[in-house]
């Protein structure tokens, strides 16, 4: 059964340092038994980040409902993307960003700031993953592969500039933090699904293993990687300018 002492060495042994910005992607059951459940996980990397001080945990709250025509509530509306991200969500420290599919929950030092963004395109230069780069962050991923977990790559792809997806808009209600419901915009860069694209960037991820910008280390049972968000976004830029295809396939009919 893992510890908590052995989560903190285990994260800390990956090259998670205090003071720094990470952003999680987890499958807490990919850990296998923890003592303490859940949250046990995130005081460890609370710990291993020193969020008291200096470090900032980020934990991505998405939710595609909005995209279906369901409203959506900065303070209520459910993280879709496991129970370690809904424990960070509803911690009363956390500021939670306002983006009706891709929101985050923040914990630590860049809480306050990250909770203030105001952007309306998921994958922007000012959006999470834009300051992601400016705080020289860094991205973990527990036990998923990099297709099910690599948001990151997309906003790559909207800053470089790509063929096969594009901009689209949805419009729904949403619910700020004081309570008020009003009707509003966003976007985000999807597929092009007329053409067949599916998004599969596994490809991607081994070529970063293989340049050595991805740290592998088990941790319990589950196979945690960690990188670093601005050697990502130069390696991949570089790569999908050589072959675009290490990110998406088309499907064939």
């Amino acid at each position: 059964m893992l510890t908590f002492e052995q989560l903190v060495d285990g994260f800390r042994g990956l090259g998670v340092n205090e003071g720094d910005t990470l952003l999680v992607h987890s499958s807490y059951k990919s850990l296998g038994e923890v003592d303490g459940g859940p949250q046990t996980v995130i005081r460890a990397l609370e710990a291993a980040l020193d969020t008291d001080r200096d470090g900032t945990l980020i934990m991505p709250t998405f939710n595609f409902g909005f995209n279906k025509g369901e409203p959506w509530d900065v303070r209520t509306t459910p993280s879709k993307m496991g129970v370690l991200t809904e424990l960070v969500r509803t911690d009363p420290r956390a500021k939670r960003v306002f983006h009706p599919f891709y929101s985050f929950a923040v914990l630590g030092k860049q809480a306050e700031m990250l909770g203030s963004l105001r952007y309306k395109s998921a994958y922007e230069r000012n959006s999470v993953f834009g300051k992601l780069r400016d705080l020289d962050g860094k991205i973990m991923i527990i036990g998923l592969s990099y297709t099910n977990s690599m948001t990151f790559f997309h906003h790559i792809e909207q800053m470089e500039g790509v063929d096969y997806r594009f901009l689209k808009q949805f419009t729904g209600q949403v619910t700020d933090e004081n309570g008020n419901t009003y009707v509003d915009t966003f976007e985000m860069l999807v597929r092009d699904i007329d053409k067949g694209v599916i998004t599969e960037v596994d490809p991607m991820g081994a070529l970063m293993e293989q340049a050595g910008i991805v740290k592998i280390r088990k941790i319990g049972e589950a196979d945690v990687k960690l990188m670093k968000a601005n050697e990502v976004y130069a390696f991949t830029a570089r790569e999908m300018r050589r072959d675009p295809h290490l990110l998406y396939y088309i499907k064939k009919d």
